[in-house]
């Protein structure tokens, strides 16, 4: 399959993928808000989409632009011990 979406529109959605907002892609790309804007509508129109997200979710489908990669956040299975003094932990027993 062809690629619908010039280099510059493909630009775009891969911010707007990442939540950037038309201000902040045109500040990244050294455009004016209203040329992204105007980018990202060629690029609605090109994919037959109705909105950004939709638009976006339509690129991946197609390959158009890579998925955003997963955030790996190591979980930690070392829990610190309760403190005596604290709540959670048994009263002492009563001598």
């Amino acid at each position: 399959m062809s690629n619908v979406l010039s280099p510059r529109l493909r630009q775009c959605l891969i911010l707007a993928r990442d939540g950037h907002t038309a201000v902040e892609i045109g500040f990244i790309l050294g455009l004016s808000y209203r040329t992204v804007n105007q980018y990202l509508s060629d690029a609605y129109k090109r994919l037959g989409a109705r909105n950004r997200m939709q638009a976006v979710a339509i690129a991946i489908q197609r390959g158009e632009i890579p998925p955003t990669e997963p955030m790996l956040v190591p979980i930690s299975t070392d829990r610190p011990s309760p403190s005596p003094s604290s709540p959670t932990s048994p009263p002492p027993p009563a001598i």
